[in-house]
C-alpha cells in the first residue's frame, strides 16, 4: 500500500539536483565574493578600486553603463568620479546630498529603481537640474555603511536578450557593501597620505625657515644676504635661475641687484658686481612690476601665451615663472623673480606657498640689513664710516694676532682737494668724492676687504691675509685708476685727480696696535705727499720716526711729474 505523501518514482533525485545545484551556485557566490571582497581591499588607489568594482559588475550583470559617484562630504555633493560606457564629459557632475525622498532611499542601502515603466526618471526635477539623465541608469545601488553614505553605483539597462536575475542583483548588493568599506578604507589611507605629505612639507618648510633665518640673522652686508636669499629660494622650488629685484626709491622703478644659475657665469659676475645693469621695469610692467604693483604672487605656466612678459627676446630661455613680493607692512620693497623647473613642468601651489613664507623672512631681513648699512655707511661716497672702518680694524687686528695671518692697511687721500672746493666748489668735490669711492669700492676684495671714508678727503683700507708688498701692489692699481679717472662736474666741464697712498704692515712680533699701524700708514702717506704725491709709500719700521721707503710710481717717469706745488692737482680735460 502505498502512502499519500510518499514521492513517487524518480522524484527524489530531481529535487535532490536542484538542491545541490543551487547550493553550488551558492557556494560559488560565496567563493566570488570572499575573493571580490580580497581584491577590493587589497587596493588602496581609489580611481583603480573603483574601476576594479565596475569590472566586477559588468562581468556579473552584463551591462555596458556604468559610473561610480561618491559622496564628499565637505561640499555635501555625490560626485561622477569613473564612467564607462558613457560620455567623459559627465565626470564632475554632482547632485546636492539633501534630505528628500531620495536621499532617504540611498541612506537605505537598498538598490533604487530610478526610472519608471516607461524609462522616465522617478526623480525629474533632480535629474533635468544636474544632468543625471545622461547616465543612462536604471538602477542606483547605494554604496553605504552604517550612518555613512560612501556613494552609490549607477547601472544602466542589460544587453539585448540579457536578464539581471534576483541571484545577481543579491550578489552586486553583497559586493557593494564590500566595495563601500573598500573604497572608505582608501580615502582614509589617501588622506593620511596627503596629511603626512602636507606635514613633511611643513615640518621642510619650518626646518628651511629657521636655516635661512639663522643663516640670514648672521649676514650684515646686504650683497650677501640678496645672494643668499635668492639661492636658497631657487633650490627651495627645485627651478632653474631667478633673479632678485628691490625699488629704487629715488626712481620707483624696481631693480635687478643679483641673479642666479644663468647659463653664461661670467655675465652672472659681471650683473652681481654691477658691471652690466640690466633693465629696469616700473610699476604694472611685465610680470615682476604687475606684481610690485598688486602686492601679490604671480605664475606664469607658459610665457608665450602672457602678456604681461616684459623682455620677448628673453623669452625663449624663460618657460615659466613664479614672481612672488618681498613685503614689509603691506610695503612690497621688491621681487624674487623664479623661472624654469629643473625637471620642467609648470609651478605649483606648493611651491608658491614655500617661497611666499621665505619671502616674508626675506623681506624682514633685506629692511635690517638696509638699515644696518645706512647706520656704517657713508651717506655720500657709499664707503664705511669711520668708527665702523675703525671696528674692523680692531677685530683684523686680534683675528691676524691669533692665527698668525699678514695684514696691512691703506691710508690714501686726494691730492690738493681743497683747491677742488674752492675753485669749483662744493658740488664739483663731492663728485670727486663720489667717484673715487666708486673705484676705491669697486677694486677692493668683496668680503676680504674693508674700504672706509676716514676724514674729508682721506680713506683707510683694511686688507686682511696681505703683507705689505701686496699691499703696495694693490695701492698702485688703485693710484693708476685714479689717475686715469674723469669727474664730471656739471656745465660739460671735467676734473682729472690724483692720490697719494701709504701703506703700513701689521707686526705679529711685537704686540702691534691698532694705534701704531695706523699711525705708520699715516707716515707713510706723508711721506708720498713729501716725495712729489701721486705715489705709493710703504713704511718700513715699527715706529714713527723709523724710515720710510717710498715706491715710485710705475710705468710714469718722475720726470713726466711737474715738479711744481701743482703736481697731482686736479686740473680739467
Amino acid at each position: 500500500m502505498t502512502t499519500p505523501d510518499a514521492p513517487t518514482a524518480g522524484t527524489a533525485p530531481e529535487h535532490l539536483s536542484t538542491v545541490t545545484a543551487r547550493l553550488d551556485h551558492e557556494i560559488f557566490d560565496l567563493v566570488a565574493l570572499l575573493k571580490a571582497g580580497e581584491a577590493l581591499h587589497d587596493e588602496l588607489d581609489v580611481k583603480r578600486l573603483m574601476r576594479l568594482l565596475i569590472a566586477m559588475i559588468h562581468e556579473r550583470l552584463r551591462v555596458d553603463e556604468i559610473a561610480v559617484m561618491l559622496h564628499d562630504s565637505d561640499t555635501g555633493f555625490v560626485v561622477v568620479e569613473v564612467v564607462d560606457g558613457l560620455p567623459e564629459e559627465l565626470l564632475g557632475s554632482a547632485f546636492p546630498a539633501k534630505d528628500g525622498i531620495l536621499w532617504r532611499m540611498i541612506l537605505s542601502g537598498e538598490r533604487i529603481s530610478v526610472v519608471d515603466i516607461n524609462g522616465e526618471p522617478r526623480f525629474p526635477n533632480i535629474f533635468r537640474e544636474h544632468g543625471l539623465r545622461a547616465l543612462q541608469g536604471q538602477t542606483w545601488l547605494p554604496l553605504v555603511m552604517p550612518d555613512q553614505v560612501v556613494g552609490l553605483v549607477s547601472v544602466g539597462a542589460p544587453r539585448p536578450g540579457e536578464t539581471i536575475t534576483a541571484s545577481r542583483w543579491k550578489f552586486i548588493e553583497q559586493l557593494a557593501g564590500q566595495a563601500a568599506v573598500a573604497i572608505n578604507t582608501a580615502r582614509l589611507y589617501q588622506s593620511i597620505a596627503i596629511a603626512r605629505k602636507k606635514l613633511d612639507r611643513s615640518l621642510h618648510q619650518l626646518s628651511m625657515l629657521f636655516d635661512v633665518t639663522r643663516a640670514l640673522s648672521a649676514v650684515t652686508d646686504l650683497t650677501r644676504m640678496l645672494k643668499m636669499i635668492l639661492e636658497r629660494a631657487i633650490d627651495a622650488v627645485d627651478a632653474e635661475k631667478g633673479s632678485l629685484m628691490l625699488v629704487d626709491e629715488l626712481t620707483d622703478d624696481l631693480v635687478v641687484l643679483v641673479v642666479y644659475g644663468l647659463p653664461d657665469k661670467e655675465v652672472e659676475r659681471k650683473i652681481n658686481e654691477g658691471e652690466i645693469e640690466c633693465k629696469r621695469l616700473a610699476r604694472g610692467e611685465g610680470v615682476a612690476g604687475t606684481v610690485l604693483m598688486s602686492g601679490k604672487a604671480i605664475r606664469v605656466d607658459n610665457t608665450d601665451d602672457d602678456g604681461k612678459f616684459a623682455d620677448r627676446s628673453q623669452s625663449r630661455h624663460v618657460h615659466s615663472i613664479l614672481c612672488v613680493p618681498l613685503k614689509v607692512d603691506d610695503e612690497v620693497i621688491g621681487v624674487i623673480n623664479i623661472t624654469n623647473k629643473v625637471k620642467g613642468g609648470v609651478f605649483q601651489d606648493e611651491d608658491e606657498e614655500i617661497l611666499g613664507a621665505l619671502s616674508d623672512q626675506a623681506a624682514v631681513a633685506i629692511t635690517r640689513a638696509k638699515l644696518f648699512e645706512a647706520a656704517i655707511t657713508d651717506g655720500l661716497t657709499g664707503l664705511y664710516i669711520r668708527r665702523f672702518v675703525m671696528h674692523k680694524l680692531h677685530e683684523e687686528v686680534k683675528r691676524a694676532q691669533r692665527y698668525g695671518n699678514q695684514l696691512s692697511i691703506v691710508m690714501c687721500d686726494i691730492d690738493f682737494f681743497k683747491r677742488v672746493n674752492d675753485n669749483w666748489g662744493h658740488p664739483a668735490g663731492d663728485a670727486v668724492l663720489m667717484d673715487v669711492a666708486a673705484i676705491l669700492k669697486s677694486s677692493v676684495r668683496t668680503d676680504v676687504d674693508y674700504a672706509g671714508r676716514y676724514g674729508g678727503e682721506e680713506f683707510l683700507i683694511i686688507m686682511p691675509q696681505t703683507g705689505g708688498s701686496g699691499g703696495v701692489l694693490a695701492s698702485d692699481r688703485l693710484r693708476a685708476s685714479i689717475e686715469a679717472l674723469t669727474v664730471d662736474i656739471g656745465d660739460d666741464k671735467c676734473l682729472t685727480v690724483t692720490m697719494s697712498f701709504g701703506v703700513a704692515e701689521l707686526s705679529l712680533d711685537t704686540g702691534d696696535t691698532v694705534e701704531a699701524l695706523i699711525k705708520r700708514a699715516d707716515v707713510a702717506l706723508y711721506q708720498s705727499k713729501e716725495n712729489g704725491r701721486n705715489r705709493v709709500t710703504l713704511h718700513d719700521g715699527l715706529t714713527g720716526d723709523a724710515s720710510v721707503a717710498d715706491v715710485p710710481v710705475a710705468d710714469v717717469p718722475v720726470a713726466d711729474v711737474p715738479a711744481s706745488e701743482e703736481h697731482g692737482s686736479a686740473d680739467f680735460v
